[in-house]
């Protein structure tokens, strides 16, 4: 059994390894008299930060020279645990080279550029809480231009143990943030957990795994920017330390920022409670006889699905017609069960953890950009169902001469041209911009943006007759043809219910677009699949098991002792359960015949009359 112990020493030194070059890839802010003023950048200021004018020009000089549209100082003295919880979760070296991400830092202080801090419209900038100042740092990297990056400066740091959990929650670091603090807790306490049960296994090799792990601190950061002022006491008592510090964290005070996020649920659950109590089964409006794509009477029940995603209360049939293959949601979604369902999902409560899984799939982005490249390069762009623009941001690098606009009903849209992201922004339904755009616009993209409309032909209609001859239209939906379709059903993720109404078979697609003019120039299947679909069916699951228990419409607040242990089972449980998930993937993805996936990318070129 000795061999354990070495397994669990071998995997703490490479830990170690691994958060040291992160630690080394932190910059420091150069020394010398700054010679400038603030001029074009402004400060962002933490409540228990003391930062010397002097120290914010020079960060301001040195954002300048580096063409850095935010910097985040670090205290030179950051303590033990803090460092560790910002080396955890960022690499400062990457960070520094993703233009896309989400803005990080250590939570002291920042400059950035004026211009974006109003667009940003801020409402404080000083006298922040740890939690204030990680959402506004999150929410700043959308707006700064140019690059953002870290730099270890002369700043004395606090003790803020207090905080930590609001710091970790208001990052979006986990979906949902309430596992902030379960995710870091666990981690923390399986690895301390292991490290005590070396003891167990032999006195003398479990005594130096001991050591080993209360040493580390001095492997992470001796010798390395950053100076940690608790460095001896936080290593040599770290045996000690780390359950106290989860604790600490655990039974802290809420902070301001905590308490106005307890408020807004509060005021949400309210709204929810009404509406549920009403009754979901009234979201849903009449079923049709016949399938909304082809007409024909002959439909066959599919699967019935739940909201995977948010885990809002209702039942939603899908329906599959046997002619042509087309699946709906039968019955549809009235009018005021889409505002229901869609409350929350994208701005509100949902806002940070909408922003941190749009930034993560800049790839697709950028894909499908490179795809319209090879055939064209256009003067002006709309792209229908935007969002906050995420896409646009992306495909602007490919294409920076190219006039973006952006179409949404959520007011995500009118954000995205704060952050410049966009040029003209339309919050209406795009069945109502036709006449004024027609003849604008080169290419239009409907990107994962046709399975939530409540006709999709209607929709294609528009673009047809907003596209001039030679004008391209590119569309990306999830496919319902995969086999995993099939197979995991009302896990599937792109059904993604309630929100998508309709699921389009391509060939479908192909021919509704050669009814309107349109000639399929390029189609991607394969190249356009969309992550696993195991694992996020895994992660659904253990969803519906009730991780996020705060939401609002879960039910009473607080939380009783049987929902806490409800979700620390299921957060216990999602580990092994979407690790077969990932696994699974990765023995089926050989198989996979190469025009099957979970996603396909059609690009038509408009063809003259």
């Amino acid at each position: 059994m000795n061999w354990i112990v070495w397994l669990v020493a071998a995997c703490v030194l490479a830990n170690g390894l691994r958060l040291r070059r992160r630690v080394t890839g932190l910059g420091v802010l150069p020394r010398g008299r700054a010679v400038h003023l603030m001029d074009g950048y402004a400060p962002v200021l933490a409540e228990d930060a003391d930062v010397p004018d002097h120290v914010l020009r020079a960060a301001a000089d040195h954002a300048r020279a580096n063409g850095l549209g935010m910097l985040d100082l670090v205290p030179r003295d950051l303590p033990v645990q803090q460092a560790l919880d910002l080396v955890r979760h960022v690499d400062p070296r990457a960070y520094r080279k993703d233009r896309f991400g989400m803005g990080r830092g250590a939570g002291y202080a920042l400059v950035v550029d004026e211009a974006a801090l109003e667009r940003s419209q801020a409402a404080r900038v000083t006298g922040l809480d740890a939690g204030e100042m990680g959402e506004l740092t999150t929410r700043l990297r959308f707006y700064a231009d140019g690059d953002a990056d870290m730099a270890v400066a002369p700043i004395r740091a606090t003790d803020r143990v207090a905080q930590r959990r609001a710091w970790l929650r208001s990052q979006a670091l986990t979906l949902p943030s309430s596992l902030a603090l379960p995710q870091t807790s666990y981690a923390a306490g399986a690895g301390y957990l292991l490290v005590l049960s070396g003891l167990l296994v032999d006195l003398r090799l479990g005594l130096g795994l001991v050591a080993l792990y209360s040493l580390l601190p001095y492997l992470v950061f001796l010798g390395t920017p950053l100076r940690p002022a608790d460095l001896h006491r936080a290593s040599w008592l770290r045996i000690v330390h780390t359950p106290l510090t989860i604790w600490r964290t655990l039974c802290a005070a809420r902070t301001r920022w905590e308490r106005a996020l307890l408020a807004r649920r509060e005021e949400a659950r309210a709204g929810y409670r009404a509406d549920i109590e009403a009754g979901v089964e009234r979201f849903l409006g009449e079923r049709r006889e016949d399938c909304p794509w082809c007409g024909a009477r002959d439909l066959a029940p599919h699967v019935v699905t739940r909201d995977t995603m948010m885990v809002k209360p209702g039942r939603f049939p899908l329906e599959r017609c046997r002619r042509c293959g087309h699946v709906f949601q039968n019955p549809q979604l009235t009018g005021e069960g889409l505002d229901f369902y869609y409350r929350d999902a994208y701005d509100g409560l949902g806002d940070m953890a909408a922003e941190r899984i749009l930034s993560s799939t800049t790839g697709d982005y950028i894909a499908r950009a490179r795809l319209v490249e090879r055939f064209t390069t256009p003067r002006a762009w709309l792209d229908v169902g935007t969002g906050k623009g995420h896409f646009c941001r992306a495909a602007r690098t490919v294409f920076p001469d190219t006039e973006f606009d952006g179409l949404d009903m959520g007011d995500g849209v009118e954000e995205a041209a704060r952050r410049g992201w966009i040029g003209r922004s339309f919050r209406r339904p795009f069945l109502d911009v036709g006449a004024e755009t027609a003849g604008r616009y080169d290419v239009v993209s409907m990107n994962h943006y046709l399975e939530h409309t409540t006709d999709p032909h209607a929709e294609l209609d528009m673009a047809a007759k907003m596209l001039g001859d030679g004008g391209y239209l590119l569309l990306e939906m999830p496919d319902p043809e995969s086999p995993f379709a099939t197979l995991l059903r009302g896990l599937y993720l792109p059904y993604l219910p309630p929100q998508h109404l309709h699921m389009i078979p391509v060939g479908n697609l192909r021919e509704a677009l050669a009814d309107r003019g349109f000639e399929v120039v390029a189609e991607q299947r394969r190249e356009a699949r969309r992550g696993f679909d195991v694992a996020p069916a895994a992660a659904a699951l253990v969803n519906r098991m009730g991780l996020d228990i705060e939401r609002p419409w879960a039910g009473a607040y607080p939380p009783g002792a049987l929902q806490y242990l409800r979700a620390n089972l299921a957060f216990m449980a999602a580990v092994p359960i979407v690790g077969v998930g990932v696994l699974l993937d990765l023995l089926t993805m050989p198989f996979l015949r190469g025009d099957r996936s979970n996603t396909y990318r059609l690009l038509a070129r408009k063809s003259p009359a």
